[in-house]
């Protein structure tokens, strides 16, 4: 009965990530198939849509453009766009805080290393504070779970053209 309870309490703790990791790689995987179409990645040659974006997006796309390898600038994609879907998706996500821990272990998951680009991660890490997402906020209905997913979203808008 022990070992029952356990198993519980384990699937308990996982399910979470395991479902962000699932969704997020799945929507985001199908997301990037779609890039050849109706999305580039940011510097390919085609930079409309930049004028619409904050200063601090704005900088994330500077330093975006910075980074050589596609394989890459592809994971940045996948971990964006697929935030960006989950909390679109999820409602059992109650604040921002609880979101913090599943973004760590799908970045893990992914095998991102965040000091691999030093200066895009500063400049992630400024618009994150500056779209509020460093002030933990409950996500009480529609309006703030639309506010929380659309940090994610204005990420993939700024490293993609639509």
């Amino acid at each position: 009965m022990n070992s029952a309870f356990s198993w519980r309490i384990t699937i308990g703790k996982v399910s979470p990530w395991l479902l962000a990791l699932i969704l997020g790689g799945y929507i985001a995987s199908d997301r990037i198939l779609d890039i050849s179409i109706p999305i580039t990645i940011a510097g390919n040659g085609n930079d409309e849509g930049s004028e619409n974006l904050s200063p601090a997006l704005l900088k994330v796309r500077e330093e975006f453009l910075k980074i050589q390898n596609e394989d890459d600038r592809v994971l940045i994609y996948k971990l964006f766009s697929g935030s960006a879907e989950y909390l679109q998706n999820s409602s059992f996500v109650g604040n921002t805080g609880q979101f913090d821990p599943i973004l760590g272990r799908v970045q893990s998951s992914y095998g991102w290393e965040r000091e691999k680009y030093p200066a895009f991660t500063d400049a992630v890490s400024e618009y994150l504070v500056h779209a509020g997402y460093d002030e933990p906020k409950d996500l009480d209905g529609p309006e703030s779970r639309q506010w929380f997913h659309s940090i994610f979203e204005n990420l993939v808008t700024a490293i993609g053209n639509v």
